[in-house]
């Protein structure tokens, strides 16, 4: 084998070696794997040194041949056990640091998912909230009445909100009552107990209408009625007198409590009322009578006050002159519509100051104090009639009276407050 050939084996030997010991490194996770090379690089150097040295001894006439091949060969740079052992170091260094790189990938990976399937619960949470939002609000329905402890023959006032409705109607017992829409979306109205009615719990029924009459839907509202106190009277006369016409007496019944009815509008007054004249109360709302000695079926329907004849009566609140003339019972007499349903009779009276139509203010003058019709003396008998209700006039001469609904004149102002 000559030199040159001898080297280059050696030189493949080596190189092959190394080779198989990184691999094996490689696919050996073993922290010994630099030195397994190394020593499989120096045993194959050493072999190949032997074997040099006795070709060498066999070929002597060649010997200075192959030493110049030899030193030729060795000027070319040959890998060492060492630079070997660096070799399969780096390409170990350089599969961890790709580890390293692929591993914090991974991470980021693993934590962008959670963040995009927060960000998806996130809108999907967020469309849900925008579709809730979207769903239309529930019509507004609210009821409140005022006050809510009252005594028999006396009024409430009832104020409904609704944006839906376009006719309002209320139920109390067997008998019910219009509400006039004072303000948009707000609705009012005076409701009288009657005295008769029964005492304790109580409820108002609550009905909205639509277009065409259509019923929409419906709520009560509970309140206390408290027993009358009004005391018992006993009426004398002086005497039976002539025989009464009892259609004279229906007409006198019909004018008060069925002809003068409707809701006209809103209420025209806007706080107390005043007394229509001083005097001397002679009969109380709500008592009981005997007339000569007999026992009347019904109540005293309005309140009597004692005067001189001839004084002066004025309104008590603002309102028209709806009806004057003279009926057999209460004798001469005028009726104003305060709106609202709220109407005010005057009896008795001997001279009658104003017309049917008649705008008036508190304070104006009616007429006179007077003893027409079915009377003991000049007295003045006041009526205040809700809607074909009668109730105690006293009640609208202090704060105890049905509450107003402020109306609405700006945007500042709520048309579901009241004063």
């Amino acid at each position: 084998m000559s030199g040159r050939l001898l080297t280059l084996v050696l030189v493949l030997a080596v190189i092959s070696a190394a080779v198989g010991a990184g691999i094996a490194f490689l696919l050996r996770p073993s922290d010994d794997a630099a030195q397994a090379v190394a020593s499989v690089a120096v045993v194959a150097t050493t072999d190949s040194e032997s074997d040099a040295v006795q070709d060498a001894a066999q070929e002597p006439t060649t010997a200075q041949s192959s030493e110049t091949e030899q030193a030729a060969s060795q000027e070319q740079p040959q890998p060492s056990a060492t630079e070997t052992s660096e070799a399969v170091q780096s390409a170990v260094a350089e599969q961890e640091v790709s580890q390293q790189v692929e591993q914090p990938e991974q991470a980021e990976q693993a934590v962008a998912e959670p963040i995009e399937q927060d960000d998806a619960q996130q809108e999907v949470e967020s469309e849900e909230a925008t579709q809730a939002a979207q769903v239309e609000p529930e019509p507004r329905f609210v009821a409140t009445i005022a006050p809510d402890t009252l005594t028999q023959g006396e009024a409430m006032a009832l104020t409904v909100e609704s944006d839906e409705a376009t006719v309002v109607a209320a139920t109390v017992g067997s008998r019910s009552w219009n509400l006039s829409e004072v303000a948009p979306g707000v609705w009012w109205a005076v409701i009288a107990i009657p005295r008769d009615a029964e005492a304790g719990a109580s409820e108002v029924v609550i009905d909205l209408y639509g277009e065409g009459g259509a019923w929409l839907r419906s709520l009560s509202e509970s309140f206390v009625v408290l027993a009358s106190t009004a005391p018992f009277e006993a009426i004398i006369l002086g005497g039976s007198g002539p025989a009464l016409d009892p259609v004279e007496v229906q007409r006198d019944v019909n004018v008060r409590f069925v002809e003068h009815t409707a809701v006209t509008g809103p209420p025209r007054w806007d706080g107390p009322w005043i007394l229509p004249v001083e005097g001397e109360v002679t009969g109380v709302f709500g008592a009981k009578r005997s007339y000569d000695g007999v026992v009347g079926d019904e109540w005293h329907h309005g309140h009597d006050i004692a005067a001189q004849h001839g004084d002066p009566l004025v309104a008590p609140a603002p309102g028209t002159v709806v009806w004057t003339g003279e009926l057999v019972l209460h004798g001469m007499g005028v009726i104003i519509d305060h709106g609202a349903g709220v109407y005010s009779g005057y009896w008795h009276m001997s001279l009658i100051a104003v017309r049917e139509g008649f705008e008036l203010e508190a304070g104006d003058w009616l007429g006179n104090i007077g003893t027409t019709g079915l009377s003991t003396g000049p007295h003045l008998h006041w009526e205040v009639i809700v809607q074909g209700v009668d109730v105690d006039p006293v009640q609208w001469l202090g704060e105890e009276r049905p509450p107003l609904p402020l109306l609405a004149q700006g945007a500042e102002q709520s048309a579901d407050t009241l004063q």
